[in-house]
């Protein structure tokens, strides 16, 4: 009995031998495979940060969505495969399928990535293991809708090089961008029939080296937004009132003193907001575009024209152009706004401190501060100007740059390009993470 105990017992320790790479196999496996489902885990937070922040930019920025994975996975060995889209709701048959059953639009932001983590427990030839290394994977994805009524301001160039054909088209810039307005109106007419309680309005005002906008018998009328102290033969000689120029720039001028050369050949006027966008795109069909450019035409002129006729509460003004003001009127342009010919549209609207003098009473000016503009239902306004330019890089114009901020100045390689651009400054600031 003695002799098949101790028997016995040697054949325990044998098995205990035995099994002791295996237990220790199992507890490594254990630790890694829970670190593992650590990772993933954290990963799929790590892209949920990063798309949502993808989505408030509105690009498809790759070292933003590399840079927040890396800060929620410290441990990582090497991030690969990341990828970020941008989809506008066309490119995808569940967004189509929705809006044919009355449902919003909406662009869609994804980021996917894959990381390698070093094992804490590699494995042996005895003792099984996760070997050197994991990968974990992690996707998620936002959408940005048409959630609030905008007004939207488009400043539109209708100077001469506008007639002239792109890389971006087959057609000219001017015809390009009115099937391009008119895209946009077909989108928020969409929207408007949705909402029809709260609906988004469109305006426009166009420039060349002036602007132009019907008087009260419907005759067109040219204007020059510029203060004159002193007017020469032609526009460069002409002495421009600059502090002048920005203390009355909301105030609606008279007829311009002279039409420049060539500019006649141009025919555009003021269509200000409506929602009769059938209307709206079948004047817009009709302007032509000549003669010279200057973007501060425009710019003080749509100031005018949302200080006294916004209502919706986010506003949205965009200049769309080809380049350059012409000649001159690139020092009159950075000079205005230095002395803050934008900054005063925006604080006018959004509240703020203003260099101008306010034309009416539908905002409070208290000591040089702007009290903003309110919405009829008395919710507070809030307005953004950006730029958008065709087939230019529109950075080179400090003017516009200064104007607006650098990082709203948007060059567009093609005519959808400009669409999903002016689409995705009408959607919300920030996505909601979608299933």
């Amino acid at each position: 009995m003695k002799y098949a105990m101790r028997k016995q017992s040697g054949h325990a320790a044998m098995l205990f031998a035995i099994m002791i790479p295996a237990l220790f196999g199992v507890f490594m496996l254990g630790s890694d495979g829970a670190r593992a489902l650590q990772t993933k885990a954290r990963l799929e937070e790590a892209s949920e940060a990063a798309v949502l922040a993808v989505s408030a930019k509105d690009e498809q920025d790759h070292q933003l969505a590399e840079r927040y994975i890396q800060h929620y996975l410290y441990d990582t060995v090497s991030v690969t495969d990341i990828k970020v889209q941008k989809l506008a709701c066309d490119d995808m048959p569940e967004c189509i399928a929705a809006t044919e059953r009355g449902e919003a639009r909406y662009f869609e932001y994804r980021v996917a990535g894959r990381t390698q983590h070093q094992s804490w427990f590699p494995g042996t030839d005895v003792i099984s293991g996760f070997g050197e290394s994991f990968h974990a994977t992690g996707s998620s994805k936002a959408r940005r809708y048409q959630s609030q009524p905008i007004d939207i301001t488009f400043i539109v160039d209708f100077s001469e090089s506008m007639n002239d054909k792109w890389s971006g088209g087959r057609h000219s810039k001017l015809r390009d961008l009115k099937d391009i307005i008119q895209d946009v109106t077909n989108e928020l007419g969409a929207y408007n029939e949705l909402y029809p309680e709260h609906p988004h309005r469109v305006a426009l005002t166009g420039y060349n080296r002036r602007t132009t906008n019907k008087d009260e018998d419907g005759k067109p009328v040219v204007r020059d937004q510029r203060i004159i102290s002193s007017m020469g033969d032609i526009d460069k000689e002409d002495k421009v009132n600059f502090n002048k120029t920005i203390d009355q720039q909301f105030v609606v001028k008279g007829k311009a003193g002279r039409i420049p050369n060539a500019n006649e050949d141009a025919s555009f006027y003021d269509i200000y907001f409506t929602t009769k966008f059938s209307s709206f795109t079948s004047q817009m069909r009709q302007f032509e575009a000549g003669g010279g450019t200057a973007s501060l035409q425009g710019i003080i002129r749509a100031g005018q024209i949302v200080t006294k006729l916004a209502k919706n509460q986010k506003q949205l003004i965009i200049i769309l152009s080809d380049g350059e003001d012409w000649n001159h009127y690139a020092g009159q342009t950075k000079k205005l706004v230095d002395k803050g010919m934008c900054s005063n549209i925006l604080n006018m609207v959004n509240g703020g401190t203003v260099t101008a003098d306010n034309e009416g009473d539908n905002i409070s000016v208290v000591g040089g501060v702007s009290q903003g503009m309110k919405t009829p239902e008395g919710e507070p306004m809030n307005a953004r100007m950006a730029v958008i330019g065709f087939d230019y890089e529109l950075n080179q114009n400090v003017g516009l740059r200064n104007c607006v901020g650098r990082d709203n100045v948007y060059k567009a390689e093609n005519k959808d390009d400009i669409l999903n651009k002016i689409l995705g400054l009408i959607t919300e600031e920030v996505g909601h993470l979608a299933q």
